[in-house]
């Protein structure tokens, strides 16, 4: 029986090389003058961070979720203050359910909130016609220029 080794490695070679995803994808301001990069995936700056007043949100632009999250900081703040007896644990652990499933849905939808927030205010993606560029933005629901 001939050896099966060889054609599996041939056909691995013929193979055409799998697109990189791009490392970021670069923002420029419509003065020329700021660039900002957007990666793909995962935003740990937002998870981790956001949850401290909402400061990387208002950073990056995005008010409304800043917004969002100084909301929770005072209500939980008034519940601090103003609550008492037994529906004060059920009000904590659902604003803990709040904090928690916020900075999930930050974590994982961060960037392209931020990408989709700079197209809203006139900023063009650099290299659009990159294929990994293309990719990014049609992930984060951007429209290339």
């Amino acid at each position: 029986m001939p050896d099966a080794a060889p054609a599996a490695r041939r056909r691995r070679a013929a193979a055409p090389p799998a697109e990189a995803a791009p490392v970021g994808v670069l923002f420029q301001h419509p003065s020329g003058k700021k660039a900002k990069r957007v990666k793909p995936g995962f935003a740990w700056d937002l998870f981790l961070f956001a949850g401290v007043l909402g400061v990387p949100l208002f950073l990056r632009g995005l008010t409304g979720w800043g917004a969002v999250v100084l909301g929770l900081w005072v209500a939980d703040l008034a519940l601090g203050r103003l609550a008492a007896g037994p529906g004060r644990l059920a009000a904590e652990i659902g604003l803990f359910a709040a904090f928690l499933g916020l900075q999930l849905y930050l974590g994982w939808g961060g960037n392209a909130l931020t990408a989709r927030s700079y197209r809203a205010r006139g900023w063009t993606p650099e290299r659009s016609r990159d294929a990994g560029v293309r990719r990014a933005l049609e992930r984060w629901g951007v429209g290339a220029p």
